[in-house]
């Protein structure tokens, strides 16, 4: 479960993300600092000769996922853990994995190390299958590598369940756009919700798609759509529905699920929208049938290679007076990251495997991204595209970061059923005032122990 002291500590300053913006000094990793870097976290293991197996499950369905697993993990590993033998078990992406790690969990024989979002992680710790990695981290100094502490700070129980690189603190939603369509149409960028929905209108009798939005499940609402139309109105509400202050109630809430349905009525999104997923989604965009794409930064070089001619506009504001380049809402969970079974036989070998894929994680980010994380790799990131400075430049300028709601607030059972909320919502059929009678009683509930 949620901690609120935890929640608290997560709503940074500009001051600290500013701060990061000089992680990484020093100059580009070779191969020996590549592996210097994860030296502590093997050393113990690198003292014995005898092979330890570990069972490693991972996300196989997503392309940076791949890339870190095939191209660093393996990679890496002999000349890192020489004594440590992975076995890979690929579980897929989506549901699918979401359900092998829930059988896992369920059996109780857990992988020895496993890849896991937050609403999955907290159901792992809650039945007592996953370890606590505070002792091990400590002693090898795993964190003493991090410029923003709260990334490896214990939970509210002083223990540590999860050990990850701090990249997913710098992904923010935006709203991607062609600038070439808009240029061709005589489009201007949108500063205001109003302005954005006449937007949509006069793309939408062009023919042209507006806006792409993964639609499945509800997943653009549900993971940053909905806090985004919160926050264009008064971030605060926002912040207040992290440190449970307020429901979905709030005249703010309301306004902010309106604004989603009258995109939909205003047809901003494509036909069928809620059942296009993410690929198809990412590939309407990059293929020029949508004007705009709402999705997060990690998209960021995929769109910018696929399509030469993106850059973003910074979501609308909804309400006159409030500056939308001055707050916004991160992804990043205290529990989404890499954790360890209480089961697993070798469990020091099994925390400095974790921290190793931590590593490796920070190092593919710091290095083919070109972007920040937490933790300090001593990688120097350049080679910084001009729309990756723009984007870097706009969140550590903006005074104030949220953490998503969907990734660090709700818990399972929120999740589920605004997931199914949200699918609601995007058919335009269902109203605000259905929205929250629905999801309030489940909200009431988030933060109980």
């Amino acid at each position: 479960m949620i901690k609120l002291k935890k929640v608290a500590s997560l709503l940074l300053s500009a001051a600290v993300v500013a701060s990061l913006a000089a992680c990484g000094g020093g100059n580009t990793a070779s191969d020996s600092s590549v592996s210097s870097s994860t030296t502590s976290t093997s050393q113990a293991s690198a003292k014995s000769s005898e092979k330890v197996n570990l069972k490693f499950l991972s996300l196989s369905a997503d392309d940076n996922r791949n890339k870190i697993r095939e191209n660093y993990i393996k990679k890496n590993i002999e000349k890192d853990m020489p004594n440590v033998v992975v076995e890979y078990d690929l579980g897929g992406g989506g549901d699918d994995y979401a359900n092998k790690l829930k059988t896992y969990n369920a059996s109780g024989d857990m992988p020895d190390v496993w890849f896991s979002e937050q609403n999955l992680s907290s159901v792992v710790i809650s039945a007592g299958n996953a370890l606590d990695l505070a002792p091990y981290v400590t002693k090898t100094g795993f964190d003493k590598k991090f410029t923003m502490k709260e990334v490896i700070a214990p939970d509210a129980d002083g223990k540590i369940y999860c050990v990850q690189p701090g990249a997913d603190q710098y992904f923010t939603p935006r709203l991607w756009y062609h600038k070439d369509i808009f240029t061709k149409n005589n489009i201007q960028v949108p500063k205001t919700f109003d302005e954005l929905v006449k937007v949509c209108e006069t793309l939408k009798a062009k023919g042209i798609t507006p806006i792409s939005i993964v639609g499945k499940g509800g997943w653009s609402p549900n993971l940053h759509m909905l806090q985004t139309m919160i926050m264009a109105e008064d971030p605060q509400v926002a912040v207040d529905l992290t440190n449970n202050k307020t429901d979905f109630s709030n005249p703010v809430v309301k306004n902010a699920l309106g604004r989603i349905q009258k995109l939909v009525k205003v047809g901003a999104f494509a036909p069928g929208i809620t059942n296009i997923d993410y690929g198809p989604a990412v590939e309407m965009y990059t293929s020029n049938k949508a004007a705009m794409l709402a999705m997060f930064t990690w998209e960021l070089p995929n769109l910018e290679k696929a399509s030469p001619d993106t850059d973003f506009i910074v979501w609308p504001s909804a309400k006159e007076g409030v500056d939308a380049n001055a707050a916004i809402q991160y992804w990043g969970a205290p529990l989404s990251g890499y954790l360890v079974s209480t089961k697993t036989e070798n469990p020091e070998v099994a925390a400095q495997f974790a921290m190793f894929c931590a590593t490796q994680d920070a190092l593919f980010y710091n290095t083919e991204n070109k972007s920040m994380t937490a933790l300090d790799t001593g990688v120097k990131i350049e080679g910084m595209s001009e729309l990756a400075k723009k984007n870097l430049d706009q969140f550590n300028a903006a005074t104030l970061k949220i953490p998503s709601l969907w990734s660090a607030i709700y818990n399972t059972r929120m999740s589920a059923e605004i997931t199914t909320l949200d699918s609601n919502l995007l058919t335009g059929d269902y109203s605000p005032d259905e929205f929250i009678k629905a999801i309030n009683p489940i909200w009431a509930k988030n933060f109980d122990k």
